[in-house]
């Protein structure tokens, strides 16, 4: 799992930058995009953008709350975007220990959004694991 900030991505853009002669905010784009291909994402923001999470398609998370990713502290109940860019689906879910309310999120699937598919489910992701549910 890798934990990704704004202003990290923005600090090794910037180096990006300066070496290879390019704008920051492109450096730090294909800086924080290749930290996370091939990767299932949580983001603490919609539209793909905050501090985030990166997973590798066979590592789950039984407690989001004991990851530091956020100023304020764990990503666990703040979860407002996703991507999975792996070829395996994941289960996410409201409790902790695999628990609670639950839904399946497709191999190659992203939401923009987590109101869109229903308001209940933005900011209430507090474990994940590879499968579907």
């Amino acid at each position: 799992m890798l934990v990704r900030s704004a202003a990290a991505a923005l600090a090794v853009g910037a180096a990006a930058a300066l070496a290879l002669n390019v704008s920051p905010a492109s450096a730090a784009s294909a800086a924080t995009a290749a930290s996370c291909e091939n990767a299932f994402v949580l983001y603490d923001n919609v539209n793909y953008s905050g501090t985030h999470l990166c997973f590798a398609s066979w590592e789950s998370e039984s407690d989001l709350g004991k990851i530091a990713a956020l100023p304020s502290g764990s990503i666990q109940d703040k979860t407002s975007s996703v991507k999975n860019d792996t070829d395996t689906a994941f289960c996410l879910f409201v409790d902790n220990n695999y628990s609670g309310d639950r839904f399946t999120l497709d191999a190659h699937t992203w939401i923009a959004d987590m109101r869109v598919p229903n308001p209940y489910w933005n900011d209430k992701i507090s474990s994940i694991r590879p499968g579907a549910c």
